[in-house]
């Protein structure tokens, strides 16, 4: 990975920019700053979606909260499940479409504004392509997270007011964008070079997997509410290629010097806020009951009876009396993970279990736990005794628990990805908090100015999915 810093001194134009309901045909804003070369804003884009997925901070992110690894001590409303105090959803809604959304929009313009020859637009409609991936990706943590969404409306500068989406449609138009990108795809030609693409180093054949894994995500996704949509997507993206190992992980390598670092680290290290984490109760004797021994990866050994976690949303908790989370993650320079190859392999031992593709759902799952063993480091005879564990052994007839309970495990610091298929595949049963009693919610609350700044729109899609509420479903999320 090259220098971060090209970053510094980017200035442009932050505001809603149009884009149409394929994500594709955007348009030059004349109110952009058009100096800045298109693939400094690609880098700056996958940095601000990287931050924002490995994020600890609660100003910014509650998933590791929501997905109940951690919980707090001195300040508990983000455990006690309340966005709306810090206005989570207005943190994580500003940073992907003005701090993200709006860099890859730009360089999109840009790109094809320019003249090139035949033998150059390979390599344009490469990094064309490239953008398409990352937007897809983040448009899809948005409907995961809210539900509707502005989308065909969404970053038009001229436009403060944008309507919301159907999430379902929203689905199912970037499905057919990532489809296109991967068609255009060339991996015999360059895209983005490895100064400006800090998660692949300019290797379009790993683009290309990481394209067909996102692929394979958005089908799973899809199961239960549209299996052959569903189907049609897992089949491309096996045909297409998805991740074969832990090689092949999406995988940003933060720099280790200020602004640069793994944000878990500024945010435990430089502003000193690593008091406030400890492991959750639910997430440590969960790890227990299955002889789970990646705990002691996971977690730091700072008690010496053992690893202990603190009552989940309980007021009160004493950083000094509880497991913290290990050093490992919060190294400067620890990556952030935006898909790996674990979540690959349960993603298609479930497309077996659903008929969507042939193979034997067992040897994929395996293939999962061991690619979570590896990536920790945990020894192949602890992998050994662990996948004889009862609890652990697959059973077909409760695929949807055995896959659940080891894609949640694998998904350690990953708690977007955790909380998300806890959702949707009901497994592990994630805890009310208890503070208040509140059930782990279903979704985050759309940011706090919504309905005053739009009004109009912001109750349309309120009412559209039943209510802007913790306990509102998100469309996939059908049982």
């Amino acid at each position: 990975m090259k220098n971060i810093i090209i970053f510094l001194g980017i200035i442009i134009a932050v505001g809603f920019v149009s884009c149409d309901d394929n994500i594709s045909d955007l348009n030059i804003d004349p109110k952009a700053a058009t100096e800045v070369d298109p693939q400094v804003l690609f880098s700056y884009g996958l940095e601000g979606l990287s931050r924002q997925m490995t994020n600890i901070e609660y100003n910014y992110n509650v998933d590791r909260f929501w997905a109940n690894f951690l919980t707090q001590t001195t300040y508990i409303e983000e455990c006690s499940y309340d966005p709306v105090n810090r206005d989570i959803g207005g943190s994580l809604w500003d940073n992907i479409y003005e701090e993200m959304l709006i860099e890859l929009k730009s360089a999109k313009a840009l790109l094809r504004a320019q003249e090139v020859s035949d033998a150059v637009k390979p390599m344009r409609d490469n990094k064309l392509a490239m953008i398409s991936v990352l937007e897809v990706y983040a448009y899809q943590y948005l409907v995961d997270n809210f539900g509707d969404i502005p989308y065909s409306e969404a970053l038009d500068i001229t436009n403060t007011t944008p309507a919301y989406d159907d999430a379902t449609t929203i689905y199912l138009a970037i499905s057919d964008s990532l489809e296109v990108a991967i068609a255009n795809m060339d991996i015999t030609k360059s895209g983005f070079d490895s100064t400006y693409d800090l998660l692949y180093g300019g290797d379009m054949g790993m683009w290309k997997k990481f394209a067909s894994s996102l692929q394979l995500k958005l089908g799973i996704r899809l199961s239960d509410v549209n299996a052959t949509k569903a189907a049609s997507l897992v089949t491309n993206a096996v045909a297409n290629g998805v991740f074969t190992s832990n090689a092949d992980n999406a995988s940003f390598n933060f720099l280790g010097s200020e602004p640069y670092v793994n944000p878990i680290y500024n945010y435990f290290e430089t502003q000193s806020r690593s008091g406030d984490f400890i492991a959750s109760d639910f997430f440590v004797n969960l790890l227990n009951d299955y002889n789970d021994p990646r705990i002691s990866y996971y977690l730091d050994d700072n008690i010496a009876t053992g690893y202990v976690g603190g009552v989940y949303g309980k007021k009160g908790n004493t950083y000094g009396d509880f497991s913290h989370v290990s050093p490992t993650i919060v190294e400067p320079t620890y990556p952030g993970i935006l898909m790996d190859y674990a979540a690959v392999s349960f993603s298609l031992a479930e497309a077996v279990e659903r008929g969507f593709i042939s193979g034997d759902a067992e040897v994929f799952y395996v293939n999962g736990i061991t690619a979570s063993f590896d990536f920790w480091g945990v020894p192949s005879t602890d992998l050994s005794t662990y996948l004889l564990e009862s609890d652990v052994v697959y059973d077909s007839a409760s695929y949807k628990e055995k896959i659940g309970v080891q894609k949640y495990f694998a998904a350690y610091n990953q708690g977007h990805e955790a909380w998300t298929e806890a959702r949707r595949l009901d497994y592990p049963v994630l805890v009310a908090a208890a503070s208040n009693g509140v059930p782990n919610p279903k979704r985050l609350l759309y940011p706090n100015n919504e309905d005053l700044i739009n009004e109009v729109n912001y109750n349309a899609a309120a009412t559209a999915i039943g209510g802007d509420k913790l306990d509102t479903s998100i469309f996939w999320d059908v049982n």
